[in-house]
């Protein structure tokens, strides 16, 4: 799978798997990809390993909960999507005369569509980052299974970017590692700016459906993995 070794941030990942979308890729295929490109790349699993030193194992957990999570619900769109659900980006209006006319095109256009919902997602974030009072995370943290769910939503509502947010899951050192799991398996695929990002590119009908759909596989799997191997 290319998401596993092409680093790339969350909010890249929409405007190029639409990409891959508009030229012929499967849709089943393309968000495989969207899910497991900022989730699983070589500098994500090493900033794992870097922030938890004493539990190599999380890294591990992290990139198994992470690739199983993209592929089911990869299947899951293979399976039940349907085509009205999702806007499909057109190219056509993009080409140019010679390649380098239509790369320069198609990457001033992501930049200049991506941007405004990036803007918006970013600012909700922010706002949403300085809002959560400390003192909810301490009472989640003494009931493992709210945790779980707790850490999941607070991951959506923080938006950190996939290859920073291991070191702000290690200082929530009062949750347990399984809570943590679901925080960094949940961030990179389900978040403010990429729910922006993916009503606007593909139609806020694919959102309702895809953004809750990965939400609960991811959580599914990070339960599952934490209890197997944390």
């Amino acid at each position: 799978m290319p998401g596993a070794v092409l680093p790339g941030c969350e909010c890249a990942s929409v405007p190029v798997s639409g990409s891959l979308m508009s030229r012929g890729v499967a849709p089943a295929a393309a968000l495989a990809f969207l899910l497991s490109a900022p989730a699983i790349n070589p500098i994500v699993v090493i900033s794992t390993f870097v922030a938890f030193p004493g539990e190599p194992m999380m890294a591990v957990a992290r990139f198994g909960a992470s690739l199983v999570t993209a592929v089911i619900v990869g299947w899951i769109w293979l399976k039940w999507g349907r085509g009205e659900w999702l806007r499909v980006p057109s190219r056509r209006h993009i080409e140019g005369q010679a390649r380098w006319q239509t790369f320069a095109a198609a990457a001033t256009h992501d930049l200049l569509h991506a941007g405004g919902f990036l803007v918006v997602g970013g600012i909700a974030a922010a706002i949403l980052n300085v809002a959560v009072p400390q003192q909810w995370l301490q009472t989640l943290a003494e009931h493992p299974a709210l945790a779980i769910l707790g850490l999941a939503l607070l991951a959506v509502l923080l938006s950190i970017c996939s290859e920073a947010d291991a070191f702000v899951a290690a200082s929530l050192t009062q949750f347990s590692l399984t809570a943590r799991l679901a925080f960094l398996v949940v961030g990179p695929m389900v978040d403010l700016k990429l729910i922006s990002l993916q009503a606007g590119t593909f139609g806020k009908s694919f959102m309702y459906r895809f953004a809750p759909t990965t939400f609960v596989v991811a959580v599914l799997m990070a339960t599952l993995f934490g209890w197997w191997l944390l």
